[in-house]
Protein backbone atom coordinates (compact mmCIF):
# COMPACT_ATOMS: atom_id res chain seq x y z
CA UNK A 1 0.00 0.00 0.00
CA UNK A 2 1.57 3.20 -0.82
CA UNK A 3 2.25 5.63 1.95
CA UNK A 4 -0.06 8.46 0.63
CA UNK A 5 -2.87 6.53 1.23
CA UNK A 6 -2.59 5.27 4.35
CA UNK A 7 -2.10 9.25 5.02
CA UNK A 8 -5.31 9.84 2.89
CA UNK A 9 -7.12 7.66 5.34
CA UNK A 10 -5.96 8.79 8.33
CA UNK A 11 -6.70 12.53 7.49
CA UNK A 12 -10.49 10.99 6.63
CA UNK A 13 -10.19 9.35 10.15
CA UNK A 14 -9.10 13.19 11.50
CA UNK A 15 -12.52 14.46 9.74
CA UNK A 16 -14.83 11.65 11.37
CA UNK A 17 -12.96 12.79 14.52
CA UNK A 18 -13.62 15.89 14.00
CA UNK A 19 -17.33 15.36 13.54
CA UNK A 20 -17.82 12.96 16.52
CA UNK A 21 -15.78 15.28 19.09
CA UNK A 22 -18.01 18.41 17.14
CA UNK A 23 -21.16 16.35 17.58
CA UNK A 24 -20.87 16.61 21.48
CA UNK A 25 -22.04 20.31 21.74
CA UNK A 26 -25.54 19.65 20.23
CA UNK A 27 -26.07 16.76 22.52
CA UNK A 28 -24.78 18.09 25.44
CA UNK A 29 -26.69 20.77 25.00
CA UNK A 30 -29.48 18.55 24.55
CA UNK A 31 -29.17 16.51 26.76
CA UNK A 32 -26.81 17.54 29.78
CA UNK A 33 -23.31 17.30 30.46
CA UNK A 34 -21.65 13.93 30.51
CA UNK A 35 -24.68 12.42 28.98
CA UNK A 36 -23.77 8.75 27.67
CA UNK A 37 -24.87 9.28 23.67
CA UNK A 38 -22.32 12.49 24.34
CA UNK A 39 -19.61 10.16 25.76
CA UNK A 40 -19.64 7.61 23.73
CA UNK A 41 -19.92 9.52 20.14
CA UNK A 42 -17.76 12.34 20.92
CA UNK A 43 -15.78 11.58 24.06
CA UNK A 44 -14.41 7.82 23.23
CA UNK A 45 -15.60 7.28 19.22
CA UNK A 46 -14.29 11.25 18.52
CA UNK A 47 -10.76 10.25 20.50
CA UNK A 48 -10.34 7.46 19.08
CA UNK A 49 -10.61 8.65 15.37
CA UNK A 50 -8.65 12.05 16.30
CA UNK A 51 -5.58 9.97 18.03
CA UNK A 52 -5.45 8.25 14.31
CA UNK A 53 -5.97 11.31 12.43
CA UNK A 54 -3.28 13.26 14.44
CA UNK A 55 -1.28 10.69 12.72
CA UNK A 56 -2.01 11.50 9.22
CA UNK A 57 -2.11 15.33 9.46
CA UNK A 58 1.66 15.39 11.37
CA UNK A 59 2.37 12.57 8.26
CA UNK A 60 1.25 14.73 5.69
CA UNK A 61 3.15 17.65 6.33
CA UNK A 62 6.36 15.53 8.14
CA UNK A 63 9.18 16.29 6.05
CA UNK A 64 8.37 20.88 7.10
CA UNK A 65 7.09 20.04 10.26
CA UNK A 66 10.71 19.10 11.44
CA UNK A 67 11.02 18.04 15.45
CA UNK A 68 8.95 20.51 16.28
CA UNK A 69 5.98 18.90 14.83
CA UNK A 70 7.10 15.63 15.68
CA UNK A 71 7.02 16.72 19.08
CA UNK A 72 3.62 18.47 19.48
CA UNK A 73 2.45 15.22 17.30
CA UNK A 74 3.25 12.62 20.22
CA UNK A 75 2.14 15.07 22.53
CA UNK A 76 -1.41 16.14 21.47
CA UNK A 77 -1.79 12.13 20.71
CA UNK A 78 -0.81 11.28 24.66
CA UNK A 79 -2.45 13.40 25.53
CA UNK A 80 -5.53 12.62 23.23
CA UNK A 81 -5.35 8.91 25.08
CA UNK A 82 -5.36 10.29 28.14
CA UNK A 83 -8.99 12.06 27.04
CA UNK A 84 -10.22 9.25 25.73
CA UNK A 85 -9.25 7.07 28.96
CA UNK A 86 -10.75 9.43 31.35
CA UNK A 87 -13.89 9.97 28.92
CA UNK A 88 -13.90 5.86 29.23
CA UNK A 89 -13.98 6.10 32.96
CA UNK A 90 -16.32 8.96 32.99
CA UNK A 91 -18.92 6.84 31.15
CA UNK A 92 -17.89 3.98 33.13
CA UNK A 93 -18.85 5.47 36.71
CA UNK A 94 -21.90 7.32 34.73
CA UNK A 95 -23.84 4.31 33.82
CA UNK A 96 -22.56 1.27 35.10
CA UNK A 97 -22.27 3.13 38.49
CA UNK A 98 -24.77 5.47 38.46
CA UNK A 99 -23.28 7.89 40.71
CA UNK A 100 -22.54 11.06 38.80
CA UNK A 101 -22.05 13.11 41.50
CA UNK A 102 -18.60 11.19 41.87
CA UNK A 103 -17.22 13.27 39.83
CA UNK A 104 -18.16 16.57 41.34
CA UNK A 105 -15.71 15.66 44.01
CA UNK A 106 -11.81 16.13 43.86
CA UNK A 107 -10.36 12.93 41.91
CA UNK A 108 -8.73 10.53 44.49
CA UNK A 109 -5.07 9.14 44.02
CA UNK A 110 -3.05 9.57 40.96
CA UNK A 111 -6.00 11.28 38.33
CA UNK A 112 -5.18 14.83 39.52
CA UNK A 113 -2.02 14.69 38.20
CA UNK A 114 -2.61 12.67 34.85
CA UNK A 115 -5.14 15.13 34.22
CA UNK A 116 -2.66 17.90 34.92
CA UNK A 117 -0.29 15.95 32.52
CA UNK A 118 -2.91 15.61 29.68
CA UNK A 119 -3.74 19.36 30.14
CA UNK A 120 0.38 20.81 29.78
CA UNK A 121 0.95 18.04 27.09
CA UNK A 122 -1.93 18.66 25.27
CA UNK A 123 -1.87 22.22 25.44
CA UNK A 124 2.05 22.48 24.62
CA UNK A 125 1.13 19.45 21.57
CA UNK A 126 -1.86 21.79 19.84
CA UNK A 127 0.90 24.97 20.37
CA UNK A 128 3.11 23.13 18.55
CA UNK A 129 1.50 21.56 16.12
CA UNK A 130 -0.64 24.64 15.27
CA UNK A 131 2.73 26.60 15.00
CA UNK A 132 4.15 24.02 12.74
CA UNK A 133 0.80 23.79 10.57
CA UNK A 134 0.84 27.66 10.06
CA UNK A 135 4.79 27.45 8.99
CA UNK A 136 4.75 24.02 6.93
CA UNK A 137 1.42 26.24 5.24
CA UNK A 138 0.58 22.67 3.67
CA UNK A 139 -2.82 23.05 5.31
CA UNK A 140 -5.79 25.95 5.71
CA UNK A 141 -3.93 27.90 8.20
CA UNK A 142 -7.03 29.05 9.86
CA UNK A 143 -7.07 25.09 11.74
CA UNK A 144 -3.60 25.97 13.02
CA UNK A 145 -4.69 29.42 14.39
CA UNK A 146 -7.10 27.45 15.64
CA UNK A 147 -5.24 24.72 17.33
CA UNK A 148 -2.87 27.30 18.96
CA UNK A 149 -6.43 29.48 19.60
CA UNK A 150 -7.58 26.72 21.77
CA UNK A 151 -5.60 26.36 24.14
CA UNK A 152 -6.50 29.78 25.54
CA UNK A 153 -10.24 28.98 25.14
CA UNK A 154 -11.33 26.76 27.75
CA UNK A 155 -10.11 30.01 29.86
CA UNK A 156 -13.02 32.21 28.54
CA UNK A 157 -15.79 31.11 30.40
CA UNK A 158 -18.80 31.58 27.76
CA UNK A 159 -17.28 29.13 25.55
CA UNK A 160 -17.06 26.47 28.02
CA UNK A 161 -20.14 24.87 25.99
CA UNK A 162 -19.10 25.07 22.73
CA UNK A 163 -14.98 24.05 23.02
CA UNK A 164 -15.78 20.68 21.84
CA UNK A 165 -17.38 22.16 18.10
CA UNK A 166 -14.12 23.92 18.17
CA UNK A 167 -12.07 20.94 19.11
CA UNK A 168 -14.06 19.46 16.44
CA UNK A 169 -13.54 21.62 13.64
CA UNK A 170 -10.19 21.93 13.97
CA UNK A 171 -9.78 18.24 13.13
CA UNK A 172 -12.10 18.66 9.99
CA UNK A 173 -10.73 21.31 8.68
CA UNK A 174 -7.21 19.73 8.76
CA UNK A 175 -8.66 16.09 8.01
CA UNK A 176 -10.74 17.19 5.02
CA UNK A 177 -7.40 19.30 3.69
CA UNK A 178 -5.12 16.07 3.96
CA UNK A 179 -8.19 13.47 2.70
CA UNK A 180 -8.58 15.79 -0.52
CA UNK A 181 -5.16 16.80 -1.19
CA UNK A 182 -4.34 15.10 -4.37
CA UNK A 183 -0.68 16.43 -4.23
CA UNK A 184 0.34 13.74 -1.61
CA UNK A 185 3.70 12.12 -2.00
CA UNK A 186 3.96 8.62 -3.46
CA UNK A 187 5.95 6.62 -1.15
CA UNK A 188 5.23 2.96 -0.25
CA UNK A 189 5.12 1.59 3.30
Amino acid sequence: MLLSNVIRWLGLCAVLGGLCRASMTPLELAWGVDNTVALLIGGITGSIFIILGTAGIYLYQAEKAGILGFVGFIMTSLGNVIVCSMVSISLFVNTALMQPQILEQDLPGPIGPIRMVMMIGMSLGYILLGFVTLRAKMLPSWAGFLMILFVVLPFISFLGDYLAAVWGLIYIGLGWAVWSKSDVRENKV
